[in-house]
């Protein structure tokens, strides 16, 4: 595939993207990509550069969720963005420490909405007209455990490592 095909590839990605959320009325939103506070969480490591003015430290977003939780409680409903994000330690064959997330949040879904949803989107993404691209209704525990022998909540960092370890070996 050319760079110019690829390219392509990710925008026509990106605007069905959009178009998906647009017809079920999900707001695009853009939250800050620099804060004043690091990731809370411990196992993400945030990257920071000093800044003159504000002065301080500052940290690149690790994901978009703690801004978009706060315009959700403000009010926002149904908000969706496609965010640039950093994340030290993610250097490796899969991993740069640079990449697009996309993330959502929808008023009143529970975690089976949510599943029909992300199913329904990757269907699209996918170019699945057949319908037939299969569907895993599990608990996350469940599914992790189904794919990787490992009880997913009880994985302590060194554990999780060897996963990693051994999954990025294959």
């Amino acid at each position: 595939m050319t760079l110019r095909e690829q390219l392509e590839l990710r925008a026509g990605a990106l605007a069905t993207i959009r178009r998906f959320f647009a017809a079920r009325e999900v707001l695009e939103v853009e939250t800050p990509a620099l804060s004043t506070a690091a990731a809370t969480d411990p196992m993400l490591e945030s990257l920071s550069c000093e800044l003159d003015s504000p002065p301080g430290r500052h940290y690149l977003q690790t994901s978009p969720e703690h801004a978009m939780k706060r315009l959700l409680a403000a009010g926002s409903g149904d908000i969706f963005q496609v965010a640039r994000v950093y994340r030290g330690g993610e250097l490796g064959r899969w991993h740069q420490p640079e990449f697009t997330l996309l993330e959502w949040y929808r008023i009143g879904f529970d975690e089976f909405d949510l599943m029909a949803e992300v199913h329904e989107l990757l269907a699209l993404l996918l170019a699945d007209p057949t319908g037939n691209l299969p569907r895993l209704d599990l608990r996350f525990a469940d599914a992790f455990e189904s794919a990787f022998g490992v009880d997913a909540l009880y994985l302590d960092a060194g554990a999780h490592a060897r996963l990693v370890e051994a999954l990025e070996s294959r």
